[in-house]
């Protein structure tokens, strides 16, 4: 049942690094159609056309591939302190982030949580679209004018990988402390949890963990952004198949996964190594409060690593944390 008592509101953003950002701005705006809000030396903000926040992905130029973190607003400045009180008082090391770090954004928290980095903010800037690029509707930012074909609305989610019984001490966290609704989890022919999809907003879900192998380190599998249909999704494949980008789908192109009953599409920076997901529908929203937790079995849908309704799943290696 959903609880709705968490700290956090939303997914924020995700902040990666790259060895080439032109290269990367050229797939990441060129490309897919994201909005660069800044460019301040070597770290470049995007946004889609509908997300209201200064940015939703961050791009840093420092030689290295790998996430820096993943981060999630708060419900006001209040439920930061105490996340921040919460974390001390359980013993993490929590890192203070100056207003001003990253670009739009006041104070946050960091914190590590099962190899992973999460950031946590309250303050944070809502800019305009430039002059010449503003929508008419004051409901939303962009005009549609300036938007290429595949133009991701907003960020939806993130998935990331947990090695062993680290995930289910993951999706614990999420659940019992971090007050997360589970909505959909997937169990093996044995009965082992195998992935877990988890939102704190009516999507589908904000983040999602599948296990891997108990000798495998924590990893980073994918940012998704928000398109609006399906045809969207085909014109994205178009659009990577004349540019000679490889889709990391067994199908080579669009697929729809079962579990969040959405249309997607993945596909990889090839400066940064940051997969993509192209996350189309969005499946559904859920309303309801007092939701009960979806199961698949492998005898639903086949096998974890490849359980779509139809089409083909990514591949399940990640990328590491900077």
């Amino acid at each position: 049942m959903k609880r709705r008592t968490s700290p956090v509101a939303k997914l924020g953003h995700v902040v990666a690094h790259t060895p080439d950002l032109d290269e990367s701005l050229w797939f990441f705006s060129d490309v897919m159609g994201l909005r660069v809000t800044e460019r301040d030396g070597d770290t470049a903000y995007l946004r889609g056309m509908r997300d209201w926040e200064h940015h939703t992905l961050a791009l840093v130029e420092s030689g290295h591939t790998g996430v820096d973190h993943f981060a999630f607003r708060t419900e006001s400045a209040e439920a930061l302190a105490e996340l921040e009180a919460e974390f001390e008082a359980d013993g993490d090391d929590v890192t203070r982030v100056p207003a001003g770090t990253e670009a739009g954004q006041g104070e946050a928290i960091r914190v590590e949580k099962f190899g992973h980095r999460y950031e946590f903010y309250w303050d944070v800037e809502k800019p305009p679209a430039p002059e010449g690029e503003r929508s008419g509707l004051q409901n939303r930012v962009y005009s549609e004018s300036v938007g290429n074909r595949i133009a991701p609305r907003r960020i939806d989610h993130v998935h990331v990988n947990d090695p062993g019984d680290a995930s289910l001490a993951h999706a614990a966290w999420l659940r019992e402390t971090m007050d997360f609704q589970l909505n959909e989890q997937y169990l093996t022919e044995d009965g082992e949890p195998w992935g877990w999809w988890f939102a704190v907003t009516p999507l589908p879900h904000d983040v999602a963990i599948h296990r891997e192998p108990a000798d495998s380190d924590p990893q980073f599998h994918h940012v998704a952004f928000h398109l609006d249909s399906l045809q969207d999704l085909w014109a994205a494949a178009d659009i990577c198949s004349e540019h000679g980008l490889e889709i990391d789908n067994r199908s080579n192109g669009p697929a729809m996964h079962a579990i969040t009953r959405a249309d997607c599409m993945y596909v990889e920076d090839p400066a940064s190594g940051l997969r993509l997901e192209l996350f189309a529908g969005p499946g559904y929203l859920n309303f309801e409060p007092d939701w009960d937790t979806i199961e698949w079995h492998e005898a639903d849908l086949g096998g974890a690593t490849n359980h779509q309704w139809h089409g083909g799943g990514p591949t399940w290696d990640g990328i590491d944390y900077v």
